[in-house]
């Protein structure tokens, strides 16, 4: 704000130079102007010689070209010309004295007077100026015997004229004084507000992760706005002994002094913080002027090169938790009132924000719990890690442990029951852990396990308990399976980070060598539990099972084909898991609505077999045994040879045993009955070449 204050009055003052210099050249114009008036002017001679006029002509050109070479009259431009003008009047009075006042020369010394007091910004030279030339008149009347002017006349019209140019120069100085300082109070203000506007945006979505850029910013635009070379941030230890500097903005060519100034002991500093516990602002504006009782403070200080500065105490509550800081390196501060009034508005609001952030803080401290399990979280997991990874507790064992299949799971049934496995994956865990063992739940399907003083020995029966309690489970429609992975620290000189490292990795080993059973055990329970929906589809996928395989000899398929169209007939309609029993056993036609939710069954068994290495080999052919020849299947209308070979197979496969056997929505259909249907949809729902080679097969 000062270095915005002092452009402004660099303006200013070279507005006023130039105003000054236009004086000059006008005053020095004026005598040549005269001396050509009088020259041309017939009866009239000139009171002035040629070589006065000159020399007065040449002392004000030479002020007016000095001026732009002289620092010291460019300081003073303003008295020299006050000065010279008021000379020249005088000048004009000893030149109208001489020529015993004519009329010409009695007005002209009203007029000069009058633009004299008009042009110069009143003050005391000023009026004793005006006094006495009004002197001077009087004893130059007094001796003249002028027969061209009424003197009583004269005077009093030089004395009313005077004494008005006086007072209008006055009422307009006056005014344009209040209009300037008016203008420039509203300037501040309007520059005060905007920078506190500007803090205050800033500092509104401060987040926990955004924290110390945003203060940065703010003690950027504090320093930037007062013209303040160094603003930093202390914050106090909790034991109060230490205090470090947090934050801090340096303007451009000042050099920062944060790394240095951490941990430094507070009670070295008795004067400092005896005023700051007293909620004062400490003001110092000369840091050589620092009283005795402040000798450590005017030691550090002088370290960094500063020369004056202001601090302000953080208050969060009712306790002190640090102090802002605005250090000059170069210039003592001379800060006003209303201007540390304003520097604490701005450290008001930033200390708000910090109370904000603490409070953030406190709120994530207290989030230390699983919103799901009611485990613990990670976060609370690195602070007792932190805690118990020590010589103390040497030996200490970490156990990682991973739910497995839960993207199949979450894919088959939701993730509603997603979360019922993840819940029970943590009862188990939690069962099987000692008092105190440390549980807490990573995110996702993983969980991490702290067991304090416990040999690789103990680690392994623990696993053994977690292992002896997955599996099927009561209450659980689908199988349980934990894969667990072990490491030990013996040595303090191992690294924790890498011990959790090696246990990740062993349970990744043992994930990938259970994933296959345990997602086979998920897909063979979410046909059992298909089969508990609907009872005929369990003797459906047997039928297609070995009506697939015949066709398949048929067809002359290779054994991996072969296998991959038996698994086809065992998984196509495995995305109906997700379907209402009352749906899939309506024996009335579907709705509208009900046939939309039976079309997604497709969609849905492709997901739940993708999310199986074992079955993703099919997964597309599940996605696709819905689509006809012709393009008018579902759920993508793709046709003719864009339809998946194995498709296309089951496809027929699938609509034979529909017709050949009784559902609850249709009647069972004769084998000539459906070999007639199987010929009419050739073409349009079947592949014409398939269906030909399944009726000769039929047959």
């Amino acid at each position: 704000m000062e270095r915005e204050f002092f452009k402004s009055g660099m303006k200013k003052l070279e507005e006023n130079l130039n105003f000054y210099r236009k004086i000059l050249i006008l005053t020095a114009a004026a005598y040549l102007i005269f001396a050509a008036v009088y020259k041309f002017t017939a009866g009239v001679s000139d009171p002035m010689s040629l070589a006065e006029r000159l020399i007065s002509t040449l002392v004000f050109l030479l002020t007016f070209v000095l001026s732009y070479k002289s620092e010291w009259l460019r300081k003073n431009i303003a008295g020299v010309t006050f000065l010279l003008s008021l000379l020249a009047i005088f000048q004009l009075f000893y030149y109208t004295y001489l020529q015993n006042f004519t009329v010409e020369l009695a007005i002209l010394i009203i007029f000069v007077t009058a633009v004299f007091n008009l042009i110069f910004n009143l003050n005391l030279l000023k009026f004793m100026s005006v006094l006495l030339l009004v002197l001077v008149m009087i004893f130059s009347l007094y001796f003249s015997d002028s027969g061209q002017i009424i003197t009583p006349l004269y005077f009093s019209s030089y004395l009313m004229i005077t004494a008005l140019s006086f007072y209008v120069s006055y009422s307009i100085e006056q005014s344009q004084n209040r209009i300037a300082k008016n203008v420039e109070e509203l300037r501040e203000q309007y520059q005060f507000q905007k920078t506190l506007a500007d803090v205050s945006s800033r500092l509104v979505n401060l987040g926990l992760d955004n924290f110390n850029f945003k203060i940065n910013e703010a003690l950027k635009v504090l320093g930037e706005f007062f013209g303040i070379d160094r603003s930093y941030i202390f914050k106090i230890s909790e034991d109060k002994k230490t205090m470090s500097n947090k934050f801090e903005w340096t303007a451009p060519g000042i050099k920062s002094q944060k790394d240095r100034l951490q941990n430094l002991d507070t009670e070295k500093f008795n004067w400092w913080f005896e005023r700051l516990n007293n909620r004062e602002t400490i003001v110092i504006e000369n840091v050589e002027e620092l009283e005795a009782k402040a000798a450590p403070e005017k030691e550090i200080l002088r370290e960094q090169d500063v020369s004056s500065l202001v601090v302000m105490p953080i208050l969060i509550g009712e306790d002190l938790y640090g102090f802002f800081g605005f250090d000059l390196v170069d210039s003592e501060l001379n800060f006003s009132q209303p201007v540390l009034n304003q520097l604490k508005i701005f450290t008001d609001v930033i200390t708000t924000a910090i109370s904000k952030h603490l409070d953030n803080l406190k709120i994530r401290e207290l989030s230390y719990y699983d919103s799901l399990t009611g485990l613990y979280n990670r976060r609370f997991f690195e602070v007792e890690l932190a805690r118990l990874d020590s010589k103390r507790q040497l030996p200490i064992s970490i156990l990682m442990a991973d739910l497995n299949g839960l993207k199949i799971i979450n894919d088959s049934y939701g993730h509603k029951m997603g979360d019922q496995m993840l819940k029970k994956a943590a009862e188990i865990l939690k069962s099987s852990l000692r008092e105190e063992d440390i549980l807490a739940r990573q995110g996702g399907d993983e969980f991490i396990i702290l067991l304090p003083q416990t040999d690789k020995k103990t680690s392994m029966e623990i696993i053994q308990r977690i292992k002896e309690k997955t599996g099927r489970i009561d209450g659980l429609e689908l199988p349980l399976s934990i894969a667990v992975g072990q490491a030990t620290k013996f040595s303090p000189k191992e690294d924790i980070v890498e011990v959790i490292k090696a246990a990740d990795n062993q349970m990744y080993e043992n994930k990938l060598s259970e994933s296959r059973s345990s997602k086979s055990n998920i897909v063979q329970g979410l046909i059992n539990v298909l089969d508990t929906k609907s009872s005929e589809t369990k003797e459906h996928a047997l039928r297609m099972t070995k009506l697939a395989f015949d066709f398949g000899e048929k067809l002359g398929l290779t054994e991996s084909d072969q296998n991959r169209l038996s698994l086809l007939a065992t998984l196509h309609d495995i995305g109906k898991i997700n379907i209402s029993e009352r749906i899939l056993n309506k024996a009335d036609k579907l709705t509208d609505q009900e046939w939309e939710i039976m079309k997604k069954h497709t969609e849905q068994g492709y997901k739940i077999a993708s999310s199986s290495e074992e079955f993703a080999s099919v997964a597309e052919e599940i996605f696709s045994h819905h689509e006809n020849w012709d393009g008018s299947g579902y759920p993508r209308q793709l046709k003719k040879k864009e339809i998946p070979y194995l498709a296309r197979i089951i496809s027929l496969i699938d609509a034979y045993d529909v017709m050949t056997y009784e559902r609850p929505y249709s009647k069972a259909m004769s084998e000539e009955e459906t070999i007639k249907e199987i010929k009419k949809c050739s073409g349009t729902q079947f592949d014409p070449e398939l269906a030909a080679k399944f009726i000769e097969m039929l047959r």
